[in-house]
């Protein structure tokens, strides 16, 4: 299960919903020393992945860091593509964390397609990018855009807010199986992990291994079984797990404490 789970889970706690629950304090406003603490602990996981830290609050993560602090940095871009190069260099500059992606979402309302087409325009070429794409007009076409520039050797995969019906989030992970495009996923602590809610982190795991074999994404995504879900992924063959892997690059939650807990379904306790 190591190659399945290794990096798995990143750590959305500071990745605001879009929109925030209005019954609910926006997760933006999450202490950054709790965040950091969380992840330090939670860092010691071999499924544990990225630190996900929007760009408005790198400064306020730096003068926290100390010495001992190595953080695999997800930098999210919301301060948008214009303020991106300035915020990579604020990163860059300190040595205790490394960006290994960048994450911008297309805005809302924009055509998918003439949004992607400009946002990779302006994309740094040295770190992978994750768009986050919208159930809005012209989305498949804009798979078929980044899909088009990884071709021809952009560091490029899509993201999407797992947050809305079975059938468009079964849709995303199909039509990214289809094009081969890695894809990344963020669920709210809600989703992540509570199997019986349907499209948790292991819905989703297996839900994207069966894409790459053609099977029905959406039914994997409303089962409520963690226990045969478990038994399914377990059975995975290592080609099957490799085939997973290379399309599904990572599931942010903010409840990372309760998605590595829950990890304990699909692996041994530790010795």
């Amino acid at each position: 299960m190591s190659a399945l789970l290794a990096r798995l889970i990143d750590d959305a706690a500071l990745d605001a919903p879009d929109p925030a629950p209005p019954d609910r304090v926006p997760m933006d406003r999450v202490p950054m020393d709790r965040a950091l603490a969380a992840h330090r602990e939670a860092g010691r996981d071999p499924a544990a992945g990225r630190f996900l830290c929007p760009a408005s609050r790198f400064a306020e993560l730096r003068a926290l860091l100390v010495p001992e602090d190595l953080l695999d940095l997800g930098l999210i871009a919301d301060t948008g593509i214009e303020e991106l190069p300035d915020a990579l260099d604020a990163v860059r500059a300190e040595p205790r964390v490394r960006p290994s992606a960048v994450r911008i979402a297309l805005p809302r309302d924009a055509d998918q397609a003439r949004a992607v087409a400009v946002t990779i325009a302006r994309l740094p070429s040295d770190v992978p990018a994750h768009i986050e794409v919208r159930r809005s007009p012209g989305w498949r076409d804009a798979l078929d855009r980044m899909s088009a520039a990884r071709d021809h050797g952009a560091l490029l995969g899509a993201a999407y807010r797992m947050d809305g019906p079975d059938a468009e989030v079964a849709a995303f992970i199909s039509a990214c199986a289809e094009r081969g495009l890695p894809f990344t996923c963020t669920a709210g602590a809600d989703r992540a992990v509570r199997h019986q809610d349907r499209h948790g982190f292991l819905n989703v795991l297996l839900a994207t291994a069966g894409a790459t074999r053609g099977d029905d994404v959406r039914r994997t995504l409303e089962r409520t079984d963690p226990s045969g879900l478990a038994a399914e992924l377990l059975a995975l063959t290592d080609d099957e797990v490799r085939a997973t892997r290379r399309l599904l690059l990572s599931f942010g939650t903010p409840g990372v404490d309760a998605a590595l807990s829950a990890l304990s379904l699909i692996r041994p306790p530790a010795a």
